[in-house]
């Protein structure tokens, strides 16, 4: 139903926009020929036989439109549509000459106040080949702005289903990160029911409901606030509290003017994922995560940090590639994603300029 709206509406605004050059190009027509001879002729004359002459060339020009709608019903090439342009104007430019000169007969007794003849069949068609110019000039417009307008259909039509393949592309690499993550909860949760720590099991499921709950709920989107991509991420967080208790120590700290930035959706998730992974749940001590957000120099500078034990050699694994190449997909260059490690913990640093469009 809405494709077919948009179709009836496309298919409206042409037709009023043919009426609108029609009336404009014929109008224009009418103007220059009945100032073409001002001198030689009388005013009156002018206005009323070149009016008719526009008039006639109106309606050939519509005859020409209906056969011409059935040639471009087709889709025909290039090549076809100039033949059909070239001889439909000839043939049009022959009818259009002949009635004028006959209509003329009485126009010019009228006005002019004698008496003109038309005295052979050449004399009919005199003016059919400045007639066939202006009227292969009206099929040569008429031809260029139909396939202009649908080059412009299928450009408008190809850009769609390169935005819905990316759409596409993208969703599937942030849906990625859901199951990871339900899997790692579950089984979060299976090791504290078979320690026998029910209370936790409980509140972690709880907390589980409680965030998938948010996230499936939420309208997909390529970004959102980062106020909302926090609330994701706390509500995550929330549930590996439970898991490592007071093992696990949390400071989020967005800074001045960074919350309403739009972010792409769940891109932390996978991030401090990687943070408790290796930098608490490894050490029997735990250790602790923290999420800054800057504004500096119309960009957006997010950081998570853990005091982890890190690496020299840091390696980014499927996560990391994961959020990298949706930021590639989402902002082309203009991005900046570093893996910071050394022996006294782990940052990873995320830069992205602050405007709507990510661009």
């Amino acid at each position: 139903m809405v494709a077919s709206s948009k179709t009836e509406s496309g298919s409206g605004a042409a037709t009023n926009r043919f009426w609108l050059f029609q009336a404009a190009g014929w109008g224009a027509y009418t103007v220059a020929m009945a100032g073409s001879r001002l001198g030689a002729y009388p005013l009156g004359y002018m206005v009323v036989s070149k009016t008719l002459l526009a008039a006639i060339g109106l309606l050939c020009s519509l005859v020409l439109w209906r056969i011409y709608r059935r040639v471009l019903a087709g889709n025909p090439r290039p090549v076809p549509a100039i033949v059909a342009a070239v001889i439909g104007s000839y043939l049009a430019s022959l009818v259009w000459t002949a009635a004028d000169n006959l209509i003329n007969l009485p126009v010019a007794a009228w006005l002019l106040d004698r008496q003109v003849a038309i005295r052979s069949v050449g004399h009919l068609f005199n003016g059919a080949v400045y007639n066939g110019f202006a009227m292969l000039a009206w099929s040569v417009l008429y031809f260029g702005t139909k396939y202009h307008d649908a080059w412009q259909t299928e450009r408008e039509r190809s850009l769609r289903a390169e935005a819905l393949a990316q759409r596409a592309r993208l969703e599937a690499l942030r849906y990625q990160i859901q199951p990871h993550f339900l899997f790692n909860t579950l089984n979060a949760i299976s090791t504290l029911v078979v320690e026998r720590r029910n209370e936790d099991a409980g509140r972690m499921i709880s907390r589980l409901s409680d965030f998938l709950r948010l996230t499936l709920a939420a309208p997909v989107s390529e970004r959102i606030p980062l106020a909302e991509e926090l609330d994701f991420i706390g509500r995550y967080l929330e549930i590996e509290q439970v898991r490592f208790g007071p093992r696990l120590s949390v400071r989020i700290d967005p800074g001045p003017g960074t919350l309403e930035v739009p972010v792409p959706s769940l891109i932390l998730q996978p991030i401090v994922e990687n943070a408790i992974r290796h930098g608490v749940a490894a050490r029997e001590t735990g250790g602790a995560i923290s999420i800054e957000a800057r504004r500096a120099g119309g960009r957006l500078v997010i950081t998570v940090a853990d005091d982890g034990p890190g690496t020299r050699d840091a390696v980014e694994g499927i996560g990391l590639l994961n959020t990298r190449e949706r930021l590639t997909r989402l902002y082309d260059g203009a991005y900046r994603l570093e893996l910071q490690s050394t022996a006294e913990g782990t940052r990873v640093v995320i830069e992205l300029p602050v405007s709507a469009e990510g661009r």
